[in-house]
C-alpha cells in the first residue's frame, strides 16, 4: 500500500473497530447478562416486599391496587401467592408453575432468564409463606445490541462516523505532508522562493514545526547558491583583469620590451594568490562540524605567524609582536586555523605605516557562548569607515580610499578568515581606535585540553 493516508486512515479505523468489537465481546461475555440477572433479582425483591406489606395492611383489596399499579409500570404480571393460596385471585403466569414448584421444593427463590423473564421470590413474614411472582420484560442490554431489528442500522452507522472521524485525523498528518513535498518539488525544479509554512499557517504542532525548519533549510540553500553564484561572478571579473594584462604584456615582451616583464610577475602573484585564496576556501566548504580535528597550540601558531610577518616587514622599518597568554589551545585544523590568523596579520602588516607596530594579543574572555580565546590584531593604520566594517570581511569587497584596509589584493583574505571564524563556533570583529589605528578580534572556543601539554 503506497498511499500514506490509506495506511494511516485504515489503521485507525480498525483499531477503532476492533476496540469497539472488543468492548462489546466482553461486556456480553461479563458485565451485560449478570447486571442484567442482579437487577432482576434485586428488583422482584423490592416488589415482593411492597407486595406483602400492602397485604398485611390492606388485605386484597390493596394489593390488587399495588399489583395494577405494577403491571401498569414495569411488569407484565404478577401474583402474591399465601400460604399456597392466591391472595389477588390472580392467574400464575404462563410458564411460572415449574419456576413455583421448584422454589417450594427448594424453599428459596427461582429465576428464569429465557424469554420471557420470571421470577419467584420465597419470603418468610411472620408466621406465612408468601411467594411473588411475576413476569418481567426483557431488558434490552447491550449484549442484544447486534440481535435487535435496528442493530446492523446502528453498527453501520457508527462505522460510517467513526471512518469519517479516522478520515479527518488521517487527512491532518498527511496534508502537511504533502506540502511539504510539493514545496520540495518545487524547489527542485528551480524554484528556490518556494516555502511550506504558508500552506500550514494556524497549525502549532510538530508538523507545523518541521515545515519551519524546512524553509529554514530552503532559505539556507537559497542563500549559499546565491553566494555561489556571486563568488563565480566575482572571481570570473576578478580573474579577467590580470589575465588581460599578462596577454598585453606578453605581446610587449615579444616585441622586445623588457619592462612588460616585471608586470607580468606582479600579475601572476596576483593570480597564485587568488587561487590560493580559491583552494582555502574549497577547503572550507569541505571541512565541517565533524571533520577530523585536533588540539592546536595557539601560541606557537601565532608565534610563527608573527616571525613569518616581521620577516616580511623588516624591509620597511615595520614590527609585529606577540602579547598576552601563550598556552592555549584551540580544537580544529592547523593549516586553517594558520590561514584564518595570518590573514588578518598579513593585512594589518600590509596597511601598517612605515615603521608602524602590529601587536598580535592572546586574552581569555567570556562571553553568552562561554569561554572564548581572543586573539586581537592591532595596527596604526588609518582604518575603514564605519559603515565598511562589516563589509570588509566579505569576498571581492574593496576600499578605494589610498591606504585603507582591504584595499587592493584579491579581497578574500579577510572573507577567509571569518568562513574559518564561523566554521569553529567564533566570531570575527574590526573597529577604528579612537585614538586611531585599527583592530580586528578573532573570538575562537577553547580545546577541552590541558594548557600544560607540550
Amino acid at each position: 500500500m503506497r498511499s500514506l493516508f490509506l495506511r494511516v486512515f485504515l489503521t485507525f479505523w480498525l483499531v477503532s473497530a476492533l476496540v469497539l468489537l472488543s468492548l462489546a465481546v466482553i461486556t456480553a461475555a461479563t458485565n451485560a447478562r449478570p447486571l442484567s440477572h442482579r437487577w432482576l433479582m434485586h428488583s422482584l425483591d423490592l416488589y415482593a416486599k411492597t407486595a406483602i406489606d400492602a397485604y398485611e395492611e390492606g388485605g386484597s383489596k390493596r394489593l390488587n391496587e399495588y399489583l395494577l399499579d405494577v403491571k401498569s409500570d414495569a411488569l407484565t404480571s404478577a401474583v402474591l401467592l399465601v400460604d399456597d393460596s392466591d391472595a389477588a385471585a390472580s392467574p400464575i403466569p404462563p410458564g411460572a408453575v415449574d419456576l413455583l414448584a421448584r422454589a417450594r421444593s427448594e424453599k428459596r427463590s427461582e429465576y428464569s432468564f429465557d424469554s420471557p423473564w420470571l421470577g419467584v421470590v420465597r419470603q418468610s413474614h411472620g408466621n406465612h409463606v408468601y411467594f411473588f411472582i411475576a413476569q418481567v420484560p426483557q431488558v434490552k442490554m447491550f449484549g442484544n445490541y447486534v440481535d435487535t431489528e435496528k442493530g446492523p442500522f446502528r453498527t453501520v452507522f457508527v462505522l460510517i462516523i467513526s471512518a469519517a472521524l479516522c478520515g479527518l485525523l488521517a487527512r491532518s498528518i498527511t496534508k502537511p505532508i504533502r506540502s511539504l513535498q510539493r514545496t520540495a518539488m518545487d524547489i527542485a525544479s528551480g524554484d528556490l522562493t518556494a516555502r511550506a509554512s504558508p500552506a500550514l499557517a494556524g497549525r502549532t504542532d510538530e508538523l507545523a514545526s518541521l515545515a519551519h525548519d524546512f524553509d529554514r533549510m530552503a532559505d539556507r540553500v537559497q542563500l549559499l547558491l546565491e553566494q555561489q553564484k556571486l563568488l563565480l561572478r566575482d572571481i570570473s571579473h576578478e580573474l579577467r583583469s590580470p589575465l588581460a594584462r599578462l596577454t598585453v604584456s606578453a605581446e610587449l615582451v615579444q616585441r622586445g620590451d623588457l619592462t612588460a616583464a616585471a608586470r607580468m610577475q606582479a600579475d601572476i602573484k596576483t593570480l597564485e594568490t587568488m587561487i590560493s585564496d580559491l583552494l582555502t576556501l574549497a577547503r572550507i566548504d569541505a571541512s565541517d562540524k565533524h571533520s577530523r580535528r585536533e588540539p592546536v597550540h595557539i601560541g606557537r601558531l601565532i608565534q610563527q605567524i608573527v616571525k613569518d610577518a616581521s620577516f616580511e616587514g623588516a624591509a620597511e622599518a615595520k614590527t609585529v609582536v606577540q602579547t598576552g597568554v601563550f598556552d592555549r589551545y584551540i580544537s580544529g585544523d592547523t593549516g586553517l586555523l594558520h590561514s584564518c590568523i595570518e590573514n588578518v596579520v598579513r593585512n594589518a602588516l600590509k596597511h601598517s605605516p612605515g615603521t608602524g607596530v602590529v601587536e598580535v594579543n592572546i586574552a581569555d574572555v567570556s562571553n553568552f557562548r562561554g569561554s572564548m580565546i581572543a586573539i586581537t590584531t592591532t595596527d596604526e593604520g588609518t582604518g575603514v569607515p564605519e559603515e565598511a566594517l562589516e563589509q570588509i570581511f566579505d569576498p571581492f569587497f574593496r576600499i578605494a580610499s589610498q591606504n585603507s584596509h582591504k584595499q587592493g589584493g584579491a579581497g578574500l583574505g579577510l572573507s577567509i578568515s571569518k568562513r574559518i571564524a564561523t566554521l569553529y563556533g567564533g566570531t570575527i570583529a574590526a573597529q577604528n581606535l579612537p585614538g586611531g589605528g585599527f583592530q580586528i578580534q578573532l573570538r575562537l572556543p577553547p580545546a577541552n585540553h590541558s594548557a600544560g601539554r607540550d
